[in-house]
């Protein structure tokens, strides 16, 4: 699949996004997390009902979620993080041989981690909730190099039916602007389908804002298909 002009398909809303709750230790094996990452300064973005903040925040780190949704107020964002839960749930099970469910403990376990990913993240939200930052790519409500690494999932490359080539681009190149590294997982759609020619093209074009990228595998997937992530960086002297 390739990117499309943005005249072909209607433009991204947020009611089309699903509100997801995952676990740090999902993010781990999506993103390729170490110890020396979790002291880091860590902005997940779009950070959904994820609860990587909230745990990374509780072991002492330093963590904050920038999405959207943060906007509704504490008790909107709760009902539709449920209702989205329920909606991510059902459609992992309609599909459930695009999944390798040993690796969340089963369909039962896959469903608990992201119950408990989602109680955890809005009890964090009510308790800190200035770790949880109203804004939306491609336009950051944060000061340049206020962050280590931005970990972005599911949004890019999963909506490539309703994000163009330079929605991805843009999006990356203000993400690479708060941190001097960017890590990006999935690279397939929604599907499963994979997008070499766009992730060939996004490449391209950030090599021409002077970002360097690189393709790493992921070694535990959950999503059969989604085998490899983006990292994206700059040099850490902030560009002129």
């Amino acid at each position: 699949m390739t990117a499309s002009p943005r005249t072909s398909h209607e433009p991204l809303t947020e009611s089309d996004i699903l509100v997801s709750a995952r676990s740090l230790a999902e993010y781990t094996d999506m993103f390729g997390l170490d110890q020396a990452d979790l002291r880091r300064r860590i902005i997940d973005c779009p950070g959904g009902a994820a609860s990587a903040v909230a745990e990374i925040s509780a072991n002492g780190g330093d963590a904050i979620a920038v999405d959207p949704q943060y906007s509704l107020g504490a008790y909107d964002v709760r009902e539709r993080v449920l209702a989205d839960l329920d909606r991510s749930i059902a459609h992992s099970r309609a599909r459930d041989l695009d999944y390798d469910w040993h690796v969340r403990g089963g369909v039962v376990g896959h469903e608990t981690i992201r119950r408990t990913a989602a109680e955890l993240m809005l009890a964090d939200l009510d308790a800190s909730p200035e770790r949880y930052i109203a804004g939306a790519l491609p336009s950051l409500p944060l000061a340049a190099d206020s962050a280590d690494l931005v970990l972005c999932s599911h949004l890019l490359f999963t909506y490539a039916d309703r994000m163009d080539l330079a929605d991805h681009v843009d999006a990356i190149v203000e993400m690479a602007r708060v941190a001097p590294e960017v890590r990006i997982y999935p690279l397939v759609d929604h599907s499963g389908n994979p997008l070499p020619e766009l992730v060939r093209s996004v490449i391209a074009k950030l090599k021409k804002e002077r970002l360097t990228s690189r393709i790493e595998p992921v070694i535990r997937p959950f999503q059969l298909a989604a085998t490899t992530r983006l990292v994206v960086e700059r040099n850490t002297r902030r560009r002129e």
